[in-house]
């Protein structure tokens, strides 16, 4: 090691043990400090009152009184907590206390001095003159301490950023930047569309311009960074951004929306590429914390299907409510083990218990309710693949109908309080197997309802990012060269990113009182070629220059779009604006077992024909696909076949 860099090192180590050693004494610098502005302030509001009349009587009063001024100041500072803090954080509460605290002590000393020691020519006027300069001197130091740690801090050095946003959240973003270097962005200036802010400066940052100027911007400042700061942004406002940052060939990034954030305050380390679901024309999600915390903190909470998108968003949502217990049912042991270990990360004083079970094991179901007793059960494990279940019609009634029978009845039998059931749109006027199911569930739950346990289901359609949706095959598609296959040119989906409906998913089950589907307001629906051609844009690429869009065909099952009520459904608006809430119809729970028995019979059967009759009988808006019609005939030809066989060999043996 070289001598340069043994001098260097032996540097560092004094200042760090020279700075240790004033960290120890802190509060008696503090104090001292104090003490010495507050006989400054004091000195010279004697000389603003008395200027030529400070004479040897007034300097007399001054000595006479000082101690007394110090010692209660000191002692009514200690009470406000301005003995101890870091000045170099200092903000606008602090000057507040410092505000409240100069006056409650001058009202102290005026009342000492002028009725209790009732001093004999004491200038009273002393006392307000005081207070303002003690305001003034002392919270000007404190925010000095922190204009020259900032100034100290910042590293120029350091990749250059401008901050799309000027608002409460671009603000905290710059404030962040300025305190901490660790964070690597150097605040160039905010990019605000506000004409108003234009020239103004913002935790120490000037508004250069507004959006349309980005790309001057970035090129006179030669920014290498964007920040888009704006939560509530529309996906038309993001795209023009990014298009000028695109020009420009720098680097961008985004705030997630408050609804992703679930209202936590703005911070640099939130800040992600961004991804397809920022571009959606959406209104910003607003959620009743305080109506969700009630419903959720110190409580045991149940989730089936925890491993699976929308399970383990509802468990990162719900761990932020501090449950006293979070149970996590799952039978995909490497998704568990995935979410299970997130949790323990993000979440380390959370209790959670990872349990290895299929809803269809009504043994393992018993086991779990009778060792927890959850107060809420989400019930997210299902089967939801529409082509997939199309061709697996027997797996998809054992898993979304036989399954939900089984939590839901366990869960009435262990008197759970909650019961929520993970709808979908597609369940809506059904015309493929996936939404038959989800209809027939809907209706199982809720014939359950008239007992203790309260039951509601919550419908929504596409989520963004979730297994199997349209964004990740696409992002593969678009990764491997293309083509990017979309079913129809005017196929539409209702679409919503999954932290969006998790968060009003938990809204939803905080109202009603039970025997209702609440829907969630989506927005408008979205082509899903408009989708692709986003996500291609997204990506840098040019359509059709670089990556083709190819139409398949619809899939088995799939509908060109997707509706969110049934007719007859009456739609009630609730105390949220983006929830309604429909009369979802209530069967005899005598009829529900009825239905259990025979589509437990059509299934050990497998009996295709026979089991779409019951479902169309069960679901009399459900509309079979030709492709699963065409499979009951198949299915019908087979068993006639079965039979003609079976009756030739019973009359052979009789021969």
């Amino acid at each position: 090691m070289s001598t340069t860099v043994l001098a260097n090192l032996k540097k560092e180590v004094g200042k760090d043990r020279s700075g240790n050693a004033l960290l120890q004494y802190r509060t008696s610098l503090i104090v001292l400090s104090q003490t010495i502005l507050i006989c400054i302030s004091y000195y010279y509001s004697f000389v603003l009152r008395l200027d030529n009349g400070f004479d040897a009587s007034a300097h007399s009063l001054f000595w006479h009184t000082l101690p007394w001024v110090i010692g209660i100041k000191l002692l009514v500072f200690y009470r406000f907590g301005l003995l101890r803090g870091w000045w170099r954080y200092v903000g606008i509460s602090d000057l507040l206390d410092i505000a409240s605290a100069s006056f409650l002590a001058s009202v102290l000393l005026f009342g000492t001095f002028v009725f209790i020691m009732a001093l004999h020519g004491y200038p009273r006027s002393v006392v307000p003159i005081d207070m303002l300069l003690s305001i003034m001197l002392i919270g000007g130091a404190r925010f000095g301490v922190r204009a020259y740690t900032e100034r100290a801090k910042t590293d120029d050095s350091q990749p250059k950023a401008l901050i799309v946003g000027a608002g409460r959240a671009g603000s905290a973003i710059a404030r962040e930047l300025k305190i901490n270097p660790e964070l690597r962005y150097y605040p160039l200036g905010f990019v605000d569309d506000d004409p108003s802010k234009l020239g103004i400066k913002i935790n120490g940052v000037k508004v250069l311009g507004n959006t349309n100027a980005l790309s001057h911007l970035i090129k006179k400042y030669q920014a290498e960074c964007v920040l888009i700061a704006i939560p509530s942004a529309t996906g038309h406002q993001i795209e023009h951004i990014i298009d000028k940052c695109r020009q420009s060939k720098v680097d961008f990034k985004i705030l997630p929306s408050i609804g992703e954030r679930l209202n936590r305050a703005a911070s640099v380390k939130q800040f992600r590429k961004l991804r397809v679901e920022d571009l959606l024309s959406r209104t910003q999600v607003q959620l009743d914390l305080g109506k969700i915390r009630e419903e959720v903190q110190g409580k045991v909470l149940l989730i089936t299907g925890a491993g699976g998108s929308i399970g383990s968003e509802l468990a990162r949502q719900i761990a932020t409510f501090e449950p006293r217990r979070l149970v996590l049912f799952e039978r995909s042991e490497n998704d568990l083990f995935r979410i299970g270990m997130e949790l323990s990360a993000r979440f380390p004083s959370l209790d959670f218990v990872p349990f290895v079970g299929d809803i269809l094991d009504v043994t393992a179901l018993r086991e779990v309710f009778s060792l927890h007793h959850p107060s809420s059960v989400f019930h997210a494990a299902a089967y939801k693949h529409v082509p997939m279940m199309e061709k697996n019609c027997f797996q998809a009634v054992t898993n979304n109908i036989f399954g939900t029978y089984n939590v839901a009845l366990v869960a009435k039998q262990f008197h759970a309080e909650n019961f929520v059931l993970i709808s979908s749109d597609k369940a809506v006027n059904p015309t493929n197997i996936m939404g038959a199911t989800k209809r027939a569930a809907e209706l199982i739950t809720l014939s359950l309802q008239f007992n203790k346990t309260r039951f509601i289901a919550v419908r929504f359609g596409n989520v963004l990012g979730s297994n199997g949706s349209v964004s990740p095959i696409f992002e593969n598609q678009i990764a491997n060269g293309g083509p990017v296959t979309v079913s129809h040119p005017e196929a539409k989906r209702y679409f919503m990113t999954i932290a969006e409906a998790v968060g009003l998913v938990l809204q939803a089950s905080t109202m009603g009182k039970g025997g209702e589907i609440f829907v969630l307001n989506m927005g408008e629906p979205i082509k899903i070629v408009d989708l692709a051609r986003r996500m291609i844009s997204l990506s840098g690429l040019e359509l059709d220059k670089d990556i083709q869009i190819q139409f398949t065909g619809l899939r088995p099952g799939e509908k060109l779009f997707e509706e969110i009520r049934l007719e007859g459904e009456g739609i009630k608006p609730t105390t949220h604006e983006q929830i309604w809430v429909f009369g979802g119809g209530q069967p005899s729970f005598p009829q529900v077992r009825g239905w259990m028995d025979e589509l437990s019979t059509l299934v050990e059967a497998r009996n295709v024909h026979g089991l779409i009759s019951k479902l169309e009988s069960i679901v009399p808006e459900y509309r079979p696909s030709e492709q699963l019609k065409a499979l009951c005939e198949l299915d019908r030809h087979d068993q006639f076949v079965v039979y003609k066989r079976a009756r030739a060999n019973l009359e052979a043996h009789t021969a």
